[in-house]
């Protein structure tokens, strides 16, 4: 499936936090409004640290956060409590989790999708899902729209990412990534390489995407008995046209 479970950057919740605080993330706005238009229980599959959780929570919805992690996990709650927000968490697997209850809206956000590489794990996703939808109920999810330019890139040659503050005050990180993409398979792998002022690569880790193109991903969410409402281009609800960065689809189970 993917190399989540042994990939350090999901076995520790502040560096990912970290990593992360110096991204202009504007998909909270998109996710909480979705939450709270849902009128009903929320569930966000890879929930992680609780980034959107949080504060959907915080808006007065009922939502519970799903994740494969239990280091995520933890500092989720961590999170959560601090805030003093109740949330249930869960530790499962986004293919096989069985809660015995359905949910308003279910989402997946932040392209977690693309960490599903083979056919049998997004059937087994959408299946689930399925599964676990209210009446009416929808699912929406983000993915990296492909860009030819960026998987074409020299595979021996490292692109800064990022620089960040490490969470023990060892000073600015530098993310530098490698990457090597399989046209075979559609699966970017990358090699992150982390490094402090006197400790170049600290710390190297692995985190293979799955790529979807427009047209396939459509075709894999019908193919799963799913009716797309809308697709954009971006958390302003741009419509979905060539050239946009991400793919953000709006769905429910067919009639």
């Amino acid at each position: 499936m993917t190399d989540v479970e042994s990939t350090p950057l999901y076995r520790d919740g502040p560096h990912y936090d970290a990593m992360h605080s110096v991204l202009p993330f504007v998909d909270t706005p998109f996710y909480v409004e979705e939450a709270r238009c849902s009128h009903g229980p929320v569930l966000e599959l890879a929930c992680g640290t609780g980034r959107l959780t949080i504060p959907i929570a915080k808006s007065g919805v009922e939502i519970t956060g799903l994740d494969l992690s239990p280091s995520m996990l933890a500092h989720a709650r961590k999170k959560a409590d601090e805030a003093d927000i109740k949330i249930e968490w869960i530790e499962a697997d986004c293919r096989t989790f069985a809660l015995n209850r359905r949910f308003a809206l279910i989402f997946m956000p932040f392209h977690s999708i693309q960490h599903l590489h083979d056919a049998a794990s997004q059937t087994a996703l959408f299946a689930n899902v399925q599964a676990h939808l209210a009446e009416g109920g929808r699912f929406i999810f983000d993915a990296f729209n492909p860009s030819i330019a960026i998987l074409n890139r020299d595979p021996n040659r490292r692109y800064i990412d990022r620089r960040f503050e490490d969470p023990g005050g060892r000073g600015t990180v530098t993310l530098e990534t490698t990457a090597v993409y399989d046209d075979a398979s559609q699966v970017n792998h990358l090699k992150m390489h982390f490094s402090l002022p006197g400790a170049e690569d600290y710390r190297v880790e692995p985190l293979s995407l799955r790529c979807f193109y427009p047209q396939e991903l459509d075709l894999l969410v019908r193919a799963n008995g799913f009716v797309i409402e809308e697709k954009y281009g971006n958390f302003e609800r741009k419509p979905f046209a060539s050239g946009d960065m991400k793919q953000i689809v709006v769905c429910r189970t067919g009639e």
